[in-house]
């Protein structure tokens, strides 16, 4: 999943694994999602990788997305109602969350939290809750294709915990 915004900040965020693909309990082997990303703020960039969501929470990414991208009004109609949008999404771990902040102009505006092993090497940080934000301005495509991409990395590493 790639993000840019019209700042130029960038987010890419892929899931690249299990956490413990080789343990021999199958519950623990396919329990969390190894993720790995780089950013790029004004400040600088950096690279990241760390078990930070449940396999059961990483299908709610690009569900989010795809919600914000359909809460958006496109010209003078309202927004589905159809299609309603939690204003945040946060997870098990606080490397990562999503807040919805509204609309400019057809454009999604949301802010990226990115906290503990997920921060840059600048703002190192031994306690959660003082996350690095990212906000970004996104055209309701973007979040499709951020979405998908999503799904695409998500389906290589499925949910088997509960087998």
């Amino acid at each position: 999943m790639r993000l840019i915004d019209t700042a130029g900040h960038e987010l890419v965020l892929r899931v690249v694994g299990y956490q413990s693909p080789e343990a021999e309990d199958l519950r623990l082997r396919n329990s969390w999602h190894m993720l790995e990303g780089t950013a790029a703020t004004h400040e600088g960039s950096w690279s990241f990788r760390y078990p930070a969501l449940t396999c059961d929470e990483s299908p709610m990414v690009s569900t989010w997305l795809r919600n914000v991208a359909g809460s958006l009004t496109t010209g003078d109609t309202t927004p589905d109602p159809r299609r309603p949008v939690s204003d945040s999404l946060s997870f098990v771990e606080p490397n990562l969350a999503l807040r919805f902040i509204g609309e400019q102009a057809g454009l999604a505006e949301i802010e990226i939290m990115l906290d503990l092993e997920f921060k840059p090497p600048w703002r190192p940080d031994r306690h959660a809750g003082a996350p690095l934000v990212l906000r970004y301005l996104l055209l309701p495509g973007a979040l499709e294709r951020a979405a998908a991409d999503w799904d695409r990395e998500v389906q290589r590493y499925p949910d088997r915990s509960a087998e």
